[in-house]
């Protein structure tokens, strides 16, 4: 099965500059290639009446639980969060959800492992390595088809120096996916935290971090079905989710990748406490402070 096609949509793609430079391209798949990966068994699980149930269908369609930012990759723990919601999200403190991703790692249907060949593909490195003015052998790439639970969330950040490019594809398989609340957010600062950003542009010795929800605002959200985001991160790439819906009935599902320098990111790494002015708190009001979109 070729998709081809997707690269000269990538490379002739116009840039959007709002909340900061991105691809963002809707209907990236053709019609029947979509239909086709969202019917994959591994795609459209069946319902499911408990998360230990959805657990093991997702064992036995080839998903293994990741490290994943923002998550547990422990089963055990994820299910005693989700029965009473009541731990406390050890990962980070900017983030009240202890979510859970899991990645296909044995697709069986052949359209999926034909979409996992054509990721991996040195096509498709360079022409994303091409589009982005990206040295081709400075990086390597990191890809797969994943799934997060309910509670899944990242707060804002624009991701750290060592990443080169972020890639997220839209394939949920329920017909009512747009109107579910599990889309990424992309954002700019507030204006009385945009210091933060340039702390960052000015030293690029530091690596960047995660704020909490209330330093940002919502520009746009990603709900489309089918559509792809790309992006380099830079100093201004602010992007968040948060996962709050019914996944015993469907799951948020992406096709995700990246591609990450081969040298090491900054040993320094500053948390977001360090950017308050005059207070060693921890903003706890500020961090369920969710972004509107403005625009």
């Amino acid at each position: 099965m070729s998709f081809g096609y997707l690269i000269e949509k990538i490379a002739n793609a116009p840039f959007e500059a709002r909340p900061f430079e991105h691809l963002h391209l809707r209907q990236f798949f053709s019609p029947e290639h979509f239909r086709q990966i969202v019917d994959a068994p591994e795609v459209s699980l069946q319902s499911c009446a408990s998360d230990a149930e959805l657990i093991d269908r997702l064992v036995a369609a080839g998903y293994e639980p990741i490290p994943f930012p923002g998550t547990t990759n422990s089963i055990g723990e994820y299910l005693d969060w989700h029965a009473t919601r009541s731990a406390v999200n050890t990962n980070q403190v900017t983030c009240e959800g202890i979510g859970m991703v899991f990645r296909l790692k044995r697709p069986c249907t052949e359209v999926l492992r034909d979409v996992n060949d054509f990721f991996a593909s040195a096509d498709f490195l360079r022409t994303l390595t091409d589009k982005f003015g990206l040295d081709p052998h400075a990086v390597h790439g990191d890809m797969g088809l994943q799934k997060y639970l309910d509670g899944y969330e990242i707060s804002p950040h624009p991701d750290v120096r060592r990443k080169a490019l972020t890639w997220m594809i839209n394939v949920n398989p329920a017909a009512d996916s747009e109107r579910l609340d599990y889309h990424t957010h992309y954002l700019e600062f507030v204006p009385e935290r945009r210091y933060v950003m340039e702390y960052w542009r000015y030293n690029p010795g530091s690596d960047r971090c995660w704020v909490p929800w209330g330093w940002c605002r919502t520009v746009k959200r990603q709900t489309e079905n089918n559509s792809v985001v790309i992006f380099a991160p830079a100093d201004d790439t602010m992007h968040a989710v948060v996962a709050r819906y019914d996944h015993l009935r469907t799951q948020r599902t992406q096709l995700y990748g990246n591609l990450w320098y081969n040298a090491e990111g900054p040993e320094f790494k500053p948390f977001f406490q360090d950017f308050e002015i005059g207070s060693t708190g921890r903003m706890a009001n500020d961090r369920v402070s969710r972004g509107t979109p403005v625009g």
